[in-house]
């Protein structure tokens, strides 16, 4: 049985992969954090940069409990990075060119362009490129004013670079335990790659067809295998994704994401080019064979009688009317 953790808001996330693995469950923190027992199992834990430090703590008291009871835990809430330590890991290990600095610590980055992001969630939509050191501070003096903290946001040097004049690319590896797997590589005409929102326009593009080979290459191949695990070694991730592209040749990666969106077979396959269905359906058919190899059947019943757990037991129903966005 594989348990996936999320915060109550972010489910929705998993929820085909549930579906479709069929021997798994989805468990919300704020319910996790009420129960006086679990079963072994699968546990899958997520969403870390959604959490409090509380929350953390609480967490990893709860996986403690679950890997000393036989259950197999991914991602200890302990022991994964957030955002911000592993980018600097990611620079300091050379696999990055590229770090990132607190906004409340007055940055000064070594090389501009630079975004300001939030260390919190995954938004990347409406993200601005900041040319210079006066532009930066004048930024962060604006926010200021207008009332918006600095805690929890991050200045974030631009890592990227065009594949064709106007069009860049974004790469997906997922870890599920001890496997690697190359996902897909979307193709957009913003700096920021997303899913493209104009597929006429890809289509219509010279390069398509080259597009299309380097995502099949990349798949089939599963490149940059080597550089990814140590990425994920670094961040103390075992399941989940590592989004990055390619500067003269060399992974950069943006983030590792613990709780990706993920739609279904049938989702997946309307929605993408007739070319790239055979590419998608083998790096789906990997990604669900990883998941199932790593399925440990729901056995023991662990009792979550750690000292620091059980006095929190009626605090913990305050997570109930939580509500995240």
């Amino acid at each position: 049985m594989i348990n996936f953790v999320t915060t109550r808001s972010h489910g929705h996330t998993v929820r085909h992969l549930v579906r479709q693995l069929g021997n798994a469950r989805h468990w919300s923190y704020e319910r996790l954090f009420r129960q006086r027992e679990l079963r072994s199992g699968t546990w899958v834990f997520t969403d870390h940069e959604r959490l409090s430090n509380f929350e953390i703590a609480l967490a990893a008291r709860v996986a403690n409990r679950l890997e000393r009871g036989g259950a197999r835990v991914l991602n200890h809430p302990a022991h994964v990075l957030g955002r911000h330590d592993l980018l600097k890991a990611l620079n300091a290990a050379g696999i990055n060119r590229f770090s990132a600095w607190r906004c409340e610590s007055q940055p000064r980055p070594n090389s501009f362009p630079v975004f300001i992001r939030n260390e919190f969630d995954h938004v990347s939509a409406g993200l601005e490129l900041i040319a210079d050191q006066a532009a930066l501070d004048a930024a962060l003096s604006r926010m200021r004013a207008n009332g918006i903290p600095l805690a929890g946001k991050l200045v974030i040097e631009y890592a990227g670079q065009e594949v064709s004049p106007g069009v860049w690319q974004r790469f997906a590896t997922y870890r599920v335990g001890h496997r690697l797997i190359a996902h897909h590589n979307a193709v957009d005409f913003r700096w920021a790659a997303k899913d493209v929102e104009d597929t006429q326009r890809l289509v219509a593009h010279p390069m398509f067809a080259a597009f299309l080979e380097t995502e099949r290459r990349f798949v089939e191949g599963n490149i940059y295998e080597e550089v990814l695990r140590r990425a994920f070694d670094l961040a103390g991730i075992d399941y989940g994704r590592a989004d990055f592209s390619l500067v003269d040749g060399r992974p950069q990666i943006f983030e590792i994401n613990t709780n990706p969106a993920h739609g279904s077979h049938s989702t997946i396959y309307q929605q993408t080019h007739p070319e790239r269905v055979a590419t998608q359906k083998l790096s789906e058919d990997r990604l669900y064979a990883a998941l199932r190899a790593v399925d440990v059947p729901a056995g023991a019943r662990i009792g979550l009688d750690d000292p620091a757990l059980l006095p929190q037991q009626a605090f913990r129903r305050l997570f109930t009317g939580l509500k995240r966005a």
